[in-house]
């Protein structure tokens, strides 16, 4: 039976860890999930409903949000805070809302931010709802990729998560809004 998608977006609970001390990347705080957005009440109810759900876990949990929506027709919806666990609880909260109320064929992905220790750069662990399984991602400026980097996320948690084998099914996600431009 395979694993339910919050089952394996947990499983970045403890990868993050190795990630951590093999690798030097460490959470930066921000996560996201992605969705496309469609016309209608529904979509735009469930959105709503969406928004007031998250604003109400700010107490109890160290948690902010905002949606963004890109060029694309993407709703984002960017999750900050300083522990992991908030971040996991509020994303997986977020994508089982938009299953729920019937949008699970709309959800896209699940993108989780590291920032390297040694040259601060940002680098990314993808989880693609469609295939339920994670990729790296780790974007070089003019839109290239470090393959070397993505090869040794994979080898650090490789046995930690699902991973996608497939490397040609490891899609860039060119502009991630998670960095508020503020």
């Amino acid at each position: 039976m395979p694993k339910s998608d919050s089952d394996i977006l947990f499983s970045i609970s403890s990868a993050h860890i190795s990630l951590e001390l093999n690798l030097g990347l460490k959470v930066s705080g921000r996560c996201a999930v992605t969705f496309k957005a469609v016309s209608g009440s529904l979509f735009h109810d469930m959105e709503q409903d969406l928004k007031r759900f998250l604003a109400s876990l700010h107490p109890e949990f160290d948690l902010t949000f905002r949606a963004v929506t890109d060029q694309y027709g993407y709703l984002w919806i960017i999750l900050e805070g300083s522990r992991i666990e908030d971040l996991l609880a509020g994303l997986t909260a977020t994508s089982g809302i938009v299953e729920e109320r019937g949008f699970s064929d709309q959800l896209l992905a699940a993108v989780f931010e590291f920032q390297s220790e040694r040259d601060s750069s940002f680098q990314y662990l993808i989880y693609n709802f469609k295939r339920n399984n994670f990729y790296p991602f780790v974007p070089n400026r003019g839109k290239s990729r470090d393959t070397e980097k993505e090869m040794k996320i994979m080898s650090s948690v490789g046995e930690e998560v699902p991973f996608e084998r497939d490397m040609s099914l490891w899609y860039p996600l060119w502009d991630l809004p998670l960095r508020s431009l503020v």
